[in-house]
């Protein structure tokens, strides 16, 4: 069984998509061609990228999948993998390690589906018109003429020394912007996963500030850009802080310290009806152990 530790946010996506898609057709479990038609719909990410300049697109490729596998009476709760699917992200995990990637992305994942003929994406291939081998010459040709990479949480928080807090909540965030099928990680999902992680002291103070879940939730729900600017623009700031501090460890408090020192996070908190002023004095006075 593959591991989606190292994955990056868009091959999360695209897995998800990948399981939306057999729950939606009433098929037996997530195959190969499930997970192409997911990275089709992971808009953004490289293999999306790589897949629509060969003209391949969810719209033409959808009705294909749905064809290829009986549909059950019922669509299953939890879709499992098909130990097809399996042995392709085990390759797409080998192929991120023999180019000395240190994240699985959807370039990965398609570098895996072509790799092996079982499963159903070689026939959705062939459906569509284009051969596995065509597919992944354009896959390699991609990635030795740029340098680009996709976003992957796990290679982030090997940079930060991060509490077990802080790592919750930033694993929170990506699943909440995954749900969504948001592009990035974004400020908005890091602030709603901090505001209802009760056991953090962060939260009784961003509700006392005047942060509010509905407004988030509905932020969040219409693609706010504000609240969909990355965590990144945080995460480097808070560890510098928390060294500053002589913290062992980078913490929320730390994170949200950050964000109210950042030029996107005062706005975007002003626009929420918080104080970054406020905020960041609460914040100082609750680890001084004044507040």
């Amino acid at each position: 069984m593959a591991s989606y530790s190292r994955y990056s946010h868009h091959a999360r996506r695209a897995m998800t998509h990948a399981s939306l898609l057999v729950q939606r057709h009433r098929h037996p479990r997530v195959d190969t061609g499930h997970l192409l038609v997911g990275v089709m719909l992971t808009r953004g990410s490289i293999g999306y990228n790589i897949l629509n300049a060969l003209t391949l697109s969810a719209d033409r490729a959808e009705p294909k999948l749905a064809s290829l596998t009986l549909p059950l009476d019922k669509a299953p709760e939890a879709p499992t993998n098909d130990a097809a699917l399996d042995i392709a992200l085990e390759l797409a995990s080998d192929e991120s390690s023999w180019l000395g990637h240190h994240y699985v992305g959807t370039e990965h994942l398609l570098l895996g589906i072509t790799r092996t003929n079982i499963g159903n994406a070689a026939d959705l291939l062939h459906a569509l018109g284009v051969q596995p081998d065509q597919l992944r010459r354009r896959v390699r040709a991609t990635l030795s003429e740029n340098q680009e990479t996709e976003f992957s949480l796990d290679v982030l928080r090997r940079n930060a020394n991060l509490s077990e807090l802080s790592r919750r909540v930033l694993n929170a965030a990506e699943q909440v912007s995954v749900e969504h099928d948001h592009p990035i990680i974004g400020l908005g999902h890091l602030l709603l996963v901090m505001l209802r992680e009760k056991r953090s002291m962060m939260s009784s103070l961003l509700v006392d500030t005047g942060l509010q879940d509905s407004t988030l939730t509905a932020g969040i729900k219409h693609g706010d850009s504000l609240l969909l600017t990355s965590i990144e623009v945080v995460i480097t700031p808070a560890v510098e802080i928390s060294r500053r501090m002589g913290s062992h460890y980078t913490g929320t408090e730390h994170l949200l310290l950050a964000l109210t020192e950042h030029t996107t996070g005062t706005d975007l908190l002003t626009r929420l009806n918080v104080s970054p002023n406020a905020l960041r004095q609460r914040i100082q006075d609750r680890l001084a152990g004044t507040g």
